[in-house]
């Protein structure tokens, strides 16, 4: 079996034996046209390879649509900004840090005022949420400095401040007003307010959850919901994201079995924002997923349980290869994911970390996979493989 870069696949081009996306999973058949859709999908997916034992029969489309971008013309520009937002990016660290110190000890005082009924007031906590949007606005990549930040013992509060970064991107991205992020931001950093009515053996636990104890925490979104209404005083158009972010597209979720529309747009940006970050994170049960398989588990179960529009937003501003995703290429070397063009998710930009030799790169080294067609990435690597440290070498 050979392997075949989906980005070297055109419309058009046919093998005389089946072509496979895995050892389990069929692509298309022996002597079948790949067509232009089947390509969109493998992209939709985060395939990198195709394998087949045939020979190419046909070599598909030979000339560009009239209503296909030409890339040449915009390669080098979108890579002169990425490389120039990622420099910039790397000065932000240390708001970054202080920003979300300040939102987590304001989180704090929320959930152990609901733990013990007692009236609170959200200022504090906009006054941070002002912050991350100010942050965000500023270059919406900063998300990637969350990752490493010591959470102790504050998974809650670490959680939904997270959850607020990816929920700004996507309100970003669908070009809310200022009073719309300001909203979703609030409803976000209180998305789990009733995990503070949860007794903490089962919040810490270190293994999976009995059916019973999985039980109790379904009763969190209406227990925060209640709480923030009764408590917080907090409007009902925010806190309604604390008791739909577990409802699902296709009606699946719950408290309430909501579908499609009937799921408010805020619960339905913050439901794609918190399985996503839930995935990247360790936990005392389970290893933290790696950015690209996260984003793949997404997007395999897009289809039933989030929407599809604000899926595609997401997607489109994250790529199949998340800013911080580290990638090993077809030559050996490897590198860490900078940036990305949209409209080419597999082709992303790279800082290089290893040479093909494997041997540490020391200079600033950035490669445009825009431009070096010859290049692809092969896989993603989890940083204990090569003894790599993220929060380091970002």
């Amino acid at each position: 079996m050979k392997k075949i870069p989906v980005e070297e696949l055109k419309p058009g081009m046919k093998f005389n034996k089946p072509v496979y996306i895995d050892s389990n999973n069929m692509f298309v058949s022996a002597n079948v046209e790949i067509n232009e859709n089947d390509i969109k999908k493998l992209m939709k997916w985060g395939v990198t390879n195709i394998e087949t034992a045939g020979l190419l029969i046909s070599a598909g489309a030979r000339f560009q649509p009239k209503n296909e971008i030409n890339y040449n013309h915009i390669e080098n520009s979108n890579a002169d900004n990425i490389i120039r937002d990622y420099e910039n990016l790397l000065k932000k660290r240390k708001s970054l840090i202080e920003v979300h110190k300040a939102a987590c000890k304001a989180m704090e005082e929320i959930h152990n005022a609901i733990k013990n009924d007692k009236i609170f007031t959200t200022e504090k906590l906009e006054i941070s949420l002002n912050k991350i949007i100010k942050l965000m606005q500023g270059n919406n990549n900063i998300f990637l400095f969350l990752y490493g930040l010591d959470e102790g013992k504050n998974y809650l509060m670490f959680h939904s401040i997270n959850v607020t970064f990816y929920a700004i991107l996507i309100g970003l991205a669908l070009q809310f007003s200022s009073s719309k992020l300001r909203e979703l931001g609030l409803g976000t950093l209180l998305i789990d307010a009733g995990m503070a009515k949860m007794p903490i053996y089962i919040t810490h636990k270190q293994s999976n959850l009995t059916e019973q104890e999985f039980n109790l925490i379904k009763t969190h979104p209406l227990l925060g919901y209640t709480a923030l209404q009764q408590l917080g005083k907090v409007k009902e158009r925010i806190s309604i994201v604390s008791l739909q972010h577990h409802e699902q597209y296709d009606g699946k979720g719950y408290p309430r079995g909501l579908k499609g529309n009937q799921i408010n747009e805020y619960s339905r940006i913050a439901s794609i924002a918190d399985c996503y970050e839930a995935q990247i994170v360790q936990r005392s049960y389970r290893k933290k997923q790696l950015f690209y398989h996260a984003m793949k588990d997404l997007l395999a179960s897009g289809v039933n349980k989030f929407d599809p529009v604000i899926l595609r937003t997401f997607l489109s501003k994250m790529s199949v290869y998340p800013i911080g995703s580290l990638v090993q290429l077809n030559d050996g070397c490897i590198g860490l994911v900078i940036g990305s063009v949209p409209e080419k998710p597999l082709r992303p930009i790279i800082k290089l970390i290893f040479d093909k030799n494997q041997n540490k790169i020391t200079k600033h080294i950035i490669l445009n996979l825009l431009t070096e067609t010859s290049l692809f990435i092969t896989r993603a690597l989890e940083e204990n493989e090569k003894g790599i440290n993220l929060y380091e070498i970002l």
